[in-house]
């Protein structure tokens, strides 16, 4: 991760407490999910902080969204940073006879919370536990199962890495189909009558049978993936797949869009995923912006589509369909998209939410056009997703 923010040595050790504070907060009782986590460390890196306060509020602003989580923020703040004040009332309610002030009652269970979770030290109730624990990851299925259902955006940096090792397995059996093309084989399924007959003619009419084969292939894929804000969690996963799909299968395009679009195949031909990762955030400028899909795809359908939908592609469309283009544009333009394509399959991570219904208006004219609506949010919808596009 450090990587990505391109973090020297100097400041690892700021951003390694940083990592360790957040951890509290969760201990705490704070929700805090993985973009926050990340907004929070590229916040830190391009601020110019100066003085506490500054640094109080740029972890504020990043972490806390909700009014019942600020005074648990502000004990862990002042408590993990050393505040000898807050040191103070933890000695008071660990010694409350010799303390002459205790802490007020409704910040006492806040606190004690607190403490155990920084100075309390293991039980032997506690170790068993994690024995128990780490004897279940290796002998069952049950840390793998909750994994695979848990939500992208809700997964900590270890879990994100986990699951991109899940998700490498399931592009091992990546099934090829066989095109109508044939190519010379000794151990062909069929007799080649035409390579028969002129090795004959060369060899004095001496007839030596040659065989072919259908040449298989890997099934030809596009995708257009959404960097936009909504979309940043997902689009990190979708990345990740897509450089798997080219390194392994090949026959792979991809293009992001968010207020443009821009096409980075070239860069994800590339082994090091960090490297090829590198190179397209130099490139593109439009990371976490608004989302323009109707002038994206008019570009694509203008400049791309005929020079890459021509070989029965099977094109991914990866957004929340949330547009501020104009609507009229947006209807004529996948409509088009949808004659090129072969199969036009949209991954939506809305559709995690189980009451969720078309009442934006850009879905809905997306929604004319495409031939299967599917879900993006975690593992299990990735392995959905495969077992189509096989």
């Amino acid at each position: 991760m450090y990587s990505e923010l391109n973090i020297s040595n100097n400041e690892t050790k700021l951003l390694d407490n940083l990592v360790r504070f957040i951890r509290l907060l969760r201990k705490s009782g704070v929700n805090i999910g993985t973009e926050s986590s990340i907004n929070v460390l590229k916040a830190i890196k391009s601020l110019k902080i100066g003085t506490r306060d500054e640094f109080y509020w740029g972890l504020h602003s990043s972490l806390i969204n909700k009014n019942e989580d600020r005074e648990l923020f502000d004990q862990c703040f002042y408590l993990f940073w050393q505040n000898p004040k807050i040191m103070e009332q933890m000695f008071n309610l660990l010694l409350p006879q010799i303390g002459k002030q205790s802490a007020p009652k409704n910040q006492k269970k806040k606190l004690k919370r607190i403490e155990d979770n920084i100075l309390k030290k293991p039980s032997n109730t506690d170790i068993e536990r994690r024995n128990e624990i780490k004897f279940d990851s290796e002998m069952s299925w049950s840390n793998k199962s909750m994994i695979k259902s848990k939500d992208f955006e809700m997964m900590s940096l270890n879990e994100i890495k986990n699951a991109q090792k899940e998700i490498k397995k399931l592009l091992f059996h990546f099934k090829k189909y066989k095109s109508r093309r044939w190519e010379k084989k000794e151990n062909g399924s069929r007799i080649s009558q035409k390579d028969t007959l002129r090795k004959s003619i060369r060899n004095n009419a001496f007839i030596n049978l040659l065989k072919k084969s259908q040449i298989k292939k890997n099934k030809p894929l596009v995708l257009l993936i959404d960097i936009s804000g909504s979309m940043e969690n997902y689009s990190r996963i979708m990345l990740f797949f897509s450089h798997l799909l080219i390194n392994i299968h090949k026959n792979v395009e991809v293009f992001i869009f968010g207020t443009k679009l821009t096409r980075i195949t070239k860069f994800f031909q590339n082994n090091d995923i960090d490297f090829a990762l590198n190179k397209v955030g130099n490139l593109v400028t439009d990371w976490s912006a608004g989302t323009k899909i109707a002038s994206s795809l008019a570009e694509f359908n203008q400049n791309w589509s005929r020079r890459i939908l021509a070989q029965n592609q099977t094109l991914l469309f990866i957004s929340d369909g949330l547009d501020r283009d104009n609507e009229k544009n947006l209807e004529f333009e996948v409509k088009r998209l949808s004659l090129f394509s072969s199969k036009f399959i949209w991954l939506n991570p809305l559709l995690r939410f189980s009451k969720f219904e078309p009442k934006v208006k850009s879905i809905k004219i997306i929604l004319k056009y495409v031939d299967d609506f599917v879900p993006i949010h975690n593992i299990k919808s990735i392995e959905s997703l495969v077992k189509k596009i096989i």
